[in-house]
């Protein structure tokens, strides 16, 4: 097949489906936004509230296991390369990542490791 057979196909293609797409008729939801009942904050905080944790034993051993390595996160943040800028706080940061929220685990490093440090936390998902 040659360049301009291949485009004729091509377009042959797109054309057949939206002449297949106007055959079948537009239709327009009837819904509205309006008509959708809000649930009551309360009562969602209440329901959010009752559901069970599925892994909570799984993430409280993660959590416990990460504190071995409180130590070296604090001197990697405080001692990587201190004769290029001459302080003990070097401007670095940690990042983890992977399924899951590690805002538990930031929070506990921070209230247990850097408890004489001025931390600075920005909410990622926000």
């Amino acid at each position: 097949m040659e360049g301009d057979e291949i485009e004729d196909e091509g377009f042959g293609f797109s054309r057949n489906y939206f002449l297949a797409k106007e055959l079948k008729g537009s239709k327009e939801s009837t819904r509205k936004l309006s008509d959708i009942e809000l649930v009551d904050e309360q009562e969602l905080r209440a329901a959010a509230s009752s559901i069970e944790s599925k892994h909570e034993n799984e993430v409280f051993s993660l959590l416990n296991g990460h504190k071995n390595s409180y130590p070296k996160w604090v001197f990697d943040l405080r001692h990587i390369f201190p004769q290029w800028f001459g302080s003990l706080m070097c401007g670095f940061g940690l990042l983890m990542y992977g399924f899951g929220s590690k805002k538990a685990l930031f929070e506990d490093f921070a209230s247990a490791a850097l408890a004489e440090t001025a931390v600075f936390v920005i909410n990622g998902y926000l």
